[in-house]
C-alpha cells in the first residue's frame, strides 16, 4: 500500500520506536539516508543502519534483527519483489520501503499494511488493478460433494455454471498473464528517492540547503548513469531550482568565509574540469572520449586539433585548471560551446548546480556524484563495504571534498581503450560481452556495482 501523508503516517509514526535502515549501495541511497538521518536525529528516534549490496545482504541483515526490532525501512531496496514472501516475515513486522527501482512488486503495492511505499502511485500509472491480479480461488468441493438424491435437472444446471466458472477463470488468467507482462517486462527508475525524503524534510520544516544539494546530487546521480530521461531530469531540476531559490530568500548568511551558495547554472559535461588539467578532463570524460573516439590515434590528434582551435597552448592544456591563465580560464566555458558543433560535441552543455562554502572551491553536482561513486566504488584500497559506505557519506560532508574519482575515469578510459584495441569486445546480437579477467591490473574495482556501471555505459556507448 502506498503511504499517502508521509509526515502523519510515516515521520511521526516511527516517534518513540526503535528502526532499522536498510540501505542499498548508490549514490542516490546515500544521499537519501543522509537526509533522513538528519530528520530522525531531531525526533531523537533510535536506528541501526545496514548495507545492503543484494538479496542476500538483505535476507542476512532482517534475520539477524527482527527478533529486537519491528520495524524496517528500506532504501532503494526491497521494492521489486514479494518483500514478506522472500523474508519470511511474521505479522507484526512493518516495513516501510523507498525504492526507485521499477516496477514495484504488486504483492507490496496491494499490502494489506505491513508493506509501505513511501513512493507516490502517480510514478506507478501502469499498475494493474487488484481485481484483474488477484481473485479468490471458488470453493469446487461443494459440487462434488452434492447430494445423490438431487435431481439429473440441478445437476445439469450445476455442471453448466462450473463449465461457465472454468471458462471465466482461463479467460481471466490469460489477461492477468498478459497484464503481468506488459507490467514486468521493463525496468526502470522512477524519481531519485533523495528528492522524495527533502520533500518530506521541507514538509516538517526542516530543510536546508545542505539537505536540498544532497536531493540534488541523488538527482544528478541518475542523469550520470542514464537512469532517467532528460525530459524527467528537466522536470525535477526545475522544482529544486524553486527551493534553491527559496532557501537562499529565506536565510540572512551574508557573511561569504561561511555562507553556502547553491547556483543554478549551464555547466559542461567534463569530469571535474575546475581541479583537473583541460586535457585530462576532456579525454577522460565518457560524453568527449565516446564522441571524439579519443582511444583511438585519430582521435588523439582531434583533441589536440579541439585545444589549438580553443587557442589553448599545451603547457596551459596539461597544467592544473586554477592555475591556469585567467583569460583562457574565463573563456573555456564559451569557447568549447562555441567550437561543440564542429566537433561533435552537441549537448556539451546541460543545465545543473553548483555549490560553493566561503572561499573553498566551487563544486558541480557531477563532481561530487563522481567523487562519492570513487568512495563507494572501492577504490581506497579495497576496504570493506562498510568502510567504503562511510567514507561516501563523509564525501558527502562540507569537510571532505577529496578528488579521487578521477582515478576511476582514468581506469576507466584505458580499460576500454585497451579492450577496443585488442577487440575483447564482442558483439553477439542484440548483446555486447566483456570479459574482465581476474588478476589483471585492478581488476577487483569492477567488482564493485558503481565502477562496472561506469565500465559498461563506457563499453557500450564506445561501441555506437
Amino acid at each position: 500500500m502506498y503511504v499517502e501523508n508521509l509526515k502523519n503516517d510515516f515521520y511521526e509514526f516511527l516517534i518513540g520506536k526503535r528502526i532499522f535502515l536498510m540501505v542499498h549501495y548508490d549514490i542516490d541511497s546515500i544521499c537519501t539516508c543522509k537526509i533522513l538521518q538528519s530528520l530522525l536525529k531531531y525526533k531523537h528516534i533510535l536506528y541501526t543502519l545496514a548495507v545492503v549490496r543484494g538479496l542476500d545482504d538483505l535476507k542476512s541483515s532482517y534475520h539477524e534483527n527482527s527478533n529486537d526490532v519491528k520495524y524496517f525501512v528500506l532504501i532503494n531496496c526491497g521494492g521489486t519483489i514479494d518483500i514478506v514472501e522472500e523474508l519470511e516475515a511474521e505479522d507484526d513486522i512493518t516495513f516501510f520501503i523507498l525504492d526507485s527501482h521499477r516496477p514495484i512488486d504488486l504483492c507490496n503495492v496491494y499490502s494489506n499494511g505491513q508493506v509501505r511505499l513511501l513512493s507516490s502511485p502517480e510514478d506507478d500509472v501502469l499498475v494493474p488493478e487488484f481485481h484483474d491480479i488477484f481473485r479468490e480461488e471458488s470453493d469446487e468441493s461443494d459440487n462434488e460433494n452434492s447430494n445423490d438424491e438431487d435431481s439429473s435437472s440441478k445437476r445439469r444446471r450445476l455442471d453448466e455454471d462450473a463449465l461457465t466458472n472454468r471458462r471465466e477463470k482461463r479467460l481471466w488468467e490469460e489477461k492477468r498473464r498478459k497484464l503481468l507482462f506488459e507490467y514486468s517486462q521493463f525496468t526502470y527508475y522512477a524519481k531519485a528517492s533523495s528528492i522524495y525524503m527533502f520533500d518530506l524534510a521541507w514538509r516538517v520544516n526542516q530543510d536546508d540547503k545542505d539537505l536540498l544539494w544532497l536531493a540534488i546530487v541523488g538527482l544528478t546521480e541518475q542523469m550520470c548513469l542514464g537512469k532517467i530521461e532528460s525530459s524527467q531530469y528537466s522536470l525535477e531540476v526545475g522544482n529544486l531550482q524553486s527551493h534553491a531559490t527559496r532557501l537562499r530568500n529565506r536565510t540572512n548568511d551574508t557573511d561569504v568565509q561561511t555562507s553556502l551558495r547553491i547556483n543554478f547554472e549551464k555547466d559542461l559535461r567534463l569530469n571535474l574540469y575546475r581541479h583537473w588539467s583541460v586535457k585530462s578532463s576532456i579525454k577522460y570524460s565518457m560524453f568527449t572520449a565516446v564522441k571524439m573516439k579519443l582511444w583511438s590515434l585519430k582521435g588523439d590528434k582531434r583533441l589536440h586539433e579541439l585545444l589549438a582551435d580553443m587557442g589553448f597552448p599545451l603547457v596551459q592544456s596539461n597544467q592544473a585548471f586554477k592555475t591556469m591563465d585567467l583569460q583562457l580560464r574565463r573563456e573555456f566555458h564559451g569557447t568549447l560551446e562555441r567550437l561543440s558543433e564542429k566537433y561533435g560535441l552537441q549537448d556539451v552543455v546541460y543545465a545543473t548546480f553548483t555549490i560553493q562554502y566561503g572561499y573553498r572551491n566551487q563544486y558541480c553536482a557531477m563532481d561530487i556524484v563522481l567523487g562519492a561513486s570513487g568512495y563507494s566504488g572501492g577504490i581506497a584500497e579495497r576496504k570493506k563495504s562498510d568502510e567504503l559506505f562511510n567514507l561516501a557519506l563523509d564525501c558527502l560532508s562540507r569537510t571532505k571534498k577529496e578528488n579521487e574519482p578521477s582515478l576511476s575515469r582514468r581506469h576507466c578510459f584505458k580499460t576500454v581503450q585497451s579492450a577496443l584495441d585488442m577487440k575483447q569486445i564482442i558483439s553477439a546480437g542484440p548483446f555486447v560481452y566483456y570479459i574482465i579477467q581476474e588478476g589483471s591490473p585492478d581488476w577487483y574495482m569492477f567488482s564493485h556495482a558503481h565502477i562496472l556501471s561506469l565500465l559498461a555505459h563506457f563499453v557500450l556507448r564506445a561501441r555506437m
